[in-house]
C-alpha cells in the first residue's frame, strides 16, 4: 500500500496534466445517469439535452449559421434616405415572399460610400455585396459580360427621372418661368461626376458643373458654383431638409425635367440562383398588389402634388437600356 505522501504526489502530478487528456466530456458516466434519471420528466429532459448537444436547435426565421447560400446583402450606399427606405423594403419584400419556395433567409444592408469602379468590382464577385438597386446602365461595362444580373421589374414607375430643381431662394422665380429646353440652356446644372443624368444633359446641350457627392453640391449650390440642383422627385425634399441648407434653397414646385432612368434590382452574375428567387419574388408581388402597395405607401402623396409641374422632356440615350421598355409594376 502506497504512503499518503506518494498518494499525494501522485494526485497533484494528475491534477497537474490532466489538459493532455481533453476536455472533461459533457455527459455524465452511465452509472450517474442511472443514479439520476428516477422519473420521466427527467428521461425527457434527459433527451431533449442529448438532442441539442448532437444536433442544435433549428431556426425557422433565419438560415443556420454559416449557410451563405441564404445570406444576402443589399449595398444602398450611394443613394438619398428616400430610397434606402424604400428599395431596402422592396428586396425584402421579394425575399419574403419567395421564402415559401426558397427557404429562410438573413438580409444585411451595406451603407458603405464607394466610388462607382469599386463598386462595380465589389458587386461583380458578389464579395461585401449581392444585390443592388440603380439604373440599368449605372454598372454596365464595356465588355461583353456583364458584372450584374437585371430583374426587369422597374421599382420607382420612372420618378427617379422626374427631376425637380433645388435652387436658392432667391433664383426661384426666375426658373418659374422656364418653360422649355432652350430657356434651361441659360442655366448651370450641378451634377455628380458618376451620375447618368450627365448624358441626358450633354446631349440636350444643357451646361453643368460636376461634384463629387451630395453634400458638396449642396455647398457649390449655396455659394453660387451653379445654378440648380436637379434631384428625383421621389428624394428632393427630405434630402434637402437633411442637407442643413433648407433656409438658403428651395424646390421650385412648377418645373419638372423628365428623362427616362428606370429603375431595377440587379445581383452578382455569378449568383443566378438569388437572381431567379428576387425576380420570383417581385412577380409574386406584383400580382397580389403587395409591391405597389409598397410604392404608393412611399411615394404616393407625391405622385398627387406634382401633377400641375410644367415638364421639360430631354431627349432619350440612344441605349435601349434608358427607356422604360419593362412592365411597371
Amino acid at each position: 500500500m502506497l504512503s499518503p505522501k506518494y498518494v499525494k504526489l501522485y494526485r497533484i502530478k494528475r491534477e497537474k496534466y490532466s489538459y493532455l487528456a481533453g476536455p472533461k466530456p459533457l455527459i455524465a458516466p452511465a452509472t450517474a445517469i442511472r443514479s439520476r434519471t428516477r422519473s420521466p420528466a427527467c428521461v425527457i429532459t434527459l433527451a431533449l439535452l442529448l438532442y441539442t448537444s448532437m444536433y442544435g436547435l433549428a431556426d425557422t426565421g433565419s438560415p443556420t449559421s454559416g449557410n451563405t447560400d441564404s445570406e444576402f446583402t443589399l449595398w444602398i450606399g450611394n443613394m438619398t434616405e428616400a430610397r434606402k427606405s424604400h428599395e431596402s423594403a422592396v428586396v425584402r419584400l421579394a425575399l419574403d415572399k419567395s421564402r415559401d419556395h426558397y427557404g429562410p433567409y438573413k438580409l444585411t444592408l451595406n451603407t458603405a460610400p464607394f466610388s462607382r469602379p469599386r463598386a462595380i468590382r465589389n458587386l461583380r464577385d458578389g464579395e461585401i455585396a449581392q444585390i443592388v438597386t440603380a439604373p440599368e446602365l449605372t454598372y454596365r461595362m464595356a465588355s461583353d459580360e456583364q458584372p450584374l444580373i437585371t430583374i426587369p421589374i422597374p421599382l420607382l414607375k420612372g420618378l427617379l427621372g422626374s427631376r425637380v430643381a433645388i435652387v436658392r431662394r432667391e433664383r426661384a422665380a426666375q426658373f418659374a418661368e422656364v418653360h422649355s429646353v432652350k430657356q434651361l440652356q441659360q442655366f448651370n446644372a450641378g451634377l455628380g461626376f458618376d451620375w447618368l443624368d450627365r448624358d441626358f444633359f450633354r446631349d440636350a446641350g444643357l451646361p453643368f458643373t460636376s461634384g463629387a457627392d451630395i453634400d458638396q453640391l449642396f455647398n457649390m449650390l449655396v455659394h453660387g458654383r451653379f445654378d440648380y440642383l436637379p434631384l428625383g422627385s421621389i428624394e428632393a425634399a427630405p434630402t434637402l431638409a437633411a442637407s442643413g441648407h433648407a433656409a438658403q434653397l428651395t424646390i421650385v414646385d412648377d418645373l419638372l425635367i423628365h428623362y427616362p432612368l428606370p429603375v431595377y434590382v440587379q445581383v452578382s452574375h455569378n449568383r443566378p440562383e438569388l437572381a431567379a428567387r428576387l425576380r420570383f419574388g417581385l412577380e409574386r408581388a406584383r400580382r397580389d398588389g403587395s409591391l405597389n402597395a409598397l410604392f404608393e405607401q412611399h411615394y404616393g402623396a407625391f405622385r398627387r402634388t406634382a401633377k400641375n409641374a410644367y415638364t421639360i422632356e430631354l431627349h432619350k440615350h440612344e441605349h435601349p437600356a434608358f427607356s422604360e421598355r419593362r412592365t411597371s409594376p
